[in-house]
């Protein structure tokens, strides 16, 4: 019993965390994924799954956690959107379906806050002793060891909801709801015409990753596809196109950079397959 009243003294005294998730068929990955939130030592979360109708087992999921749960016809961007609105924190985490915290990553983001108004995650690929996940891996590793501010490569996750309110309403809402593969740095780039205070957290999250060719050609053919669609729009055409470019080369890091290559182009093709003709 003592053991409990300080946990529930710790919770009110602690900000409220919002840890939002849209999903779609993300019965695979996504108990896992809750799991780990609901292991995580930080106390005040509320999880919000902003769902695109899915038809497995997903919302099943979802109410074993008791998360808070939001229906959304649109795609990625506006479901993110949707999440923080309907949110009630004082920061937000914007979480993917297949994405695994490490258990003390929120409780450290909270405190770096003190610092920032945004933080990077950084991350890896949950399975990457498998051959495609090693190539995200590398990928990854290759981008977030050289990153630099202005590259809009490596991108926040974790946000003050006030400011992040602030930069949704200053994307154009006639075309949220087609927006897909660019949601994150759509967000960023509107975020950090506010501010730029970014930071990051290390040890943060592993990524689960496509293992199968046929997994990734499916994931890369629908972004290539959602791309064009918003694409036809005019809007922020510059940053769609800046998202396609390969990694600078390093020759310190040889290995990282040969395996991001090859990434690439495992998700060029299709994602340029499902750009032309999807």
């Amino acid at each position: 019993m003592p053991q409990k009243n300080k946990n529930l003294s710790s919770k009110r005294n602690q900000e409220l965390v919002s840890v939002t998730i849209p999903t779609y068929n993300s019965e695979k990955t996504l108990e896992q994924c809750l799991n780990l939130v609901k292991q995580q030592t930080y106390n005040n979360i509320e999880v919000i799954i902003i769902d695109s109708y899915s038809k497995d087992k997903t919302l099943e999921i979802a109410k074993k956690f008791n998360a808070k749960i939001i229906m959304c016809k649109g795609k990625l961007l506006e479901a993110r959107i949707l999440g923080t609105e309907k949110s009630s924190g004082k920061y937000i985490l914007l979480l993917d379906s297949d994405q695994m915290l490490e258990k003390t990553a929120i409780e450290r983001a909270v405190e770096k806050m003190k610092d920032y108004d945004s933080l990077w995650f950084w991350e890896r690929a949950y399975n990457r002793k498998k051959f495609l996940p090693s190539l995200y891996d590398a990928d990854r590793m290759l981008v977030q060891t050289y990153w630099e501010p202005d590259e809009d490569i490596v991108l926040p996750r974790f946000f003050k909801r006030e400011i992040l309110m602030k930069a949704h309403n200053k994307i154009p809402k006639e075309h949220i709801n087609i927006c897909a593969a660019q949601d994150h740095i759509i967000t960023w780039h509107e975020f950090k015409q506010i501010t730029k205070k970014n930071g990051m957290l290390e040890n943060a999250v592993e990524h689960m990753e496509p293992d199968s060719l046929k997994e990734l050609f499916k994931k890369q053919w629908r972004w290539g596809k959602t791309t064009k669609d918003f694409y036809k729009t005019g809007l922020y055409r510059n940053l769609i196109t800046k998202k396609d470019s390969f990694r600078k080369f390093k020759i310190k890091h040889l290995k990282w950079s040969l395996k991001s290559f090859l990434l690439r182009i495992f998700r060029g093709v299709p994602y340029k397959l499902g750009y032309w003709f999807g």
